[in-house]
């Protein structure tokens, strides 16, 4: 009896439970499936593009900063692209230049140009020795560190290394212009060398051909301090040459760049007492 009534109060529970539950659901009017396929058509649905609005005045600033800085870029690419040919020691090179002017570097010169902006500004920067010619009625520059040729249509000589700045005029007219502003104008036959100081020296009637015999592979030298011919020896044999004393005389003569090293050094080292010893096929010392 009394389990009878244990199983019927269990029951009297279970029921009040159901009920429970039946008053907790939410109710919703739309199955699983559909659920599903609301969720679908959300997530593959075409996204819409933002417009994004500005301001007409700004629109203009940005346009023409963009369009400033593409004008800078292109004014940079066309100033500061260049060419440079660098001669070795023994090494000879003909280079034209973009008005057809040819430059005849000798060894180790260097020569530098903008041929992008060569129409705005026809200037070469140049170090070294060096022939130009140009075509009649051509005008350019060449700018070295101690003075500047402004070229008339001509072919000329320029020396410019750190010992010596000279320029001789064969053809046309050339104006030589130092760093202190100081300025001749040559005409064929005549000569300006520039010291350190900005000062002119003027020579004419000179003979030109002596200052480009290098072009055929001749040395020829007046009255140039010996250590000035070794140092073109140098540049012109790629050798190494070291005077053990000093030495002040002056050489003059002239002879083949193209006979071997030991001769020339005897033909240079003999008026003068002065003997060499070969350490190597690259180096020799003068006594």
């Amino acid at each position: 009896m009394e389990q009878k009534n244990h199983i019927q109060e269990t029951e009297k529970l279970l029921g009040r439970l159901d009920d429970l539950h039946a008053s907790m659901e939410v109710p919703y009017g739309k199955s699983r499936d559909e659920i599903w396929e609301a969720m679908q058509r959300k997530m593959t649905a075409e996204v819409k593009p933002v417009r994004l609005w500005i301001h007409p005045v700004r629109m203009r600033f940005l346009w023409a900063a963009a369009t400033l800085a593409l004008l800078m870029g292109l004014g940079a690419l066309l100033r500061f692209y260049h060419h440079t040919i660098r001669t070795a020691p023994g090494q000879m090179v003909t280079v034209t230049l973009p008005d057809k002017s040819t430059a005849v570097l000798n060894a180790q010169s260097k020569l530098t140009w903008y041929p992008l902006w060569w129409t705005f500004s026809k200037k070469v920067v140049f170090t070294g020795e060096a022939f130009f010619k140009g075509p009649h009625g051509k005008r350019f520059s060449v700018k070295s560190a101690r003075g500047t040729v402004a070229v008339l249509g001509t072919s000329f000589d320029i020396y410019a290394r750190k010992d010596n700045y000279r320029v001789v005029c064969f053809t046309g007219k050339v104006r030589v212009t130092s760093r202190t502003k100081n300025r001749i104008i040559l005409t064929p036959g005549e000569k300006a060398e520039v010291n350190t100081m900005g000062e002119i020296t003027f020579s004419k009637k000179i003979k030109t051909s002596n200052y480009n015999a290098w072009t055929d592979h001749q040395f020829v030298f007046t009255a140039t301090p010996i250590a000035s011919v070794l140092a073109e020896m140098v540049r012109r044999y790629n050798v190494k040459i070291d005077l053990e004393k000093a030495v002040s005389e002056s050489y003059t003569g002239n002879f083949s760049a193209e006979i071997p090293v030991e001769q020339a050094l005897n033909i240079v080292c003999k008026p003068f007492g002065l003997t060499f010893v070969k350490v190597d096929n690259q180096h020799f010392i003068i006594r």
